[in-house]
């Protein structure tokens, strides 16, 4: 991928480094997803901000309209601001994907420990309404980050950076599935694990993309998807 940079500016010299960045403070699993705050705010910091604003820029915009002048304004940063920390595009695409990362682990861990909550008894009982209502809230209040994600992982069937960066990312997801799989009694939990969020992949584009007029669909799904590695 080319190195893409704006315009040179002038670095914001009182933005704090990388490593000395405050913990964000986010909304607690199972609770739909706030807006971003705006710049300035003392809940987050100046580089979050940036990698948040990627975020949208990329939902709206796709990966061609994400360029530091872009995500600049979006934030509402001076000039300057994202090239100081974010010398060329690929360092921020990277940085962006680990943001991503970053806010989906916080849900996809609140719906591992419920679905091992569920299967931890005998028979197993899933209470899929219940499941299905943490996915909505996650997808919905994420929105943003699930068109993001879905518009890198397309980019990554060309650029092999973007690829290895969103496999390494979500190595961690595809643990909690392969946990999933072995506590549904599977055999094979790599493959079944693989499948399952191959499954919910195709559930999520259709969610986020397409507006369903049929509340079912995703109990429904969620259902099929579980109970086709069930032993």
């Amino acid at each position: 991928m080319p190195h893409v940079n704006d315009p040179a500016g002038t670095p914001d010299a009182s933005a704090p480094s990388a490593t000395s960045a405050p913990a964000v403070r986010v909304a607690p699993a199972g609770v739909p997803a706030t807006p971003d705050p705006p710049a300035g705010s003392a809940r987050v910091d100046r580089r979050t901000l940036m990698l948040d604003a990627s975020i949208r820029v990329l939902a709206t915009h796709g990966l061609r309209g994400l360029t530091h002048r872009a995500v600049q304004e979006e934030a509402g940063l001076p000039n300057g601001s994202v090239t100081y920390y974010f010398k060329t595009r690929d360092q921020l695409i990277l940085a962006v994907i680990e943001r991503m990362a970053e806010r989906d682990k916080r849900f996809a861990g609140e719906i591992t420990h419920e679905l091992m909550r569920m299967t931890a008894v005998r028979p197993i009982e899933i209470d899929y309404p219940q499941l299905a209502a943490y996915m909505r809230e996650w997808w919905d209040g994420e929105r943003s980050v699930q068109l993001a994600r879905l518009e890198l992982e397309l980019a990554g069937a060309r650029e092999p950076l973007i690829r290895e960066a969103m496999i390494r990312c979500q190595a961690e997801f595809r643990a909690f599935a392969e946990l999933i799989a072995l506590s549904l009694g599977s055999t094979d939990a790599r493959l079944d694990g693989h499948i399952m969020l191959a499954l919910l992949q195709g559930m999520l584009f259709d969610h986020v993309t397409r507006d369903w007029d049929d509340p079912r669909l995703l109990e429904v799904g969620l259902r099929r998807v579980i109970e086709s590695v069930r032993h």
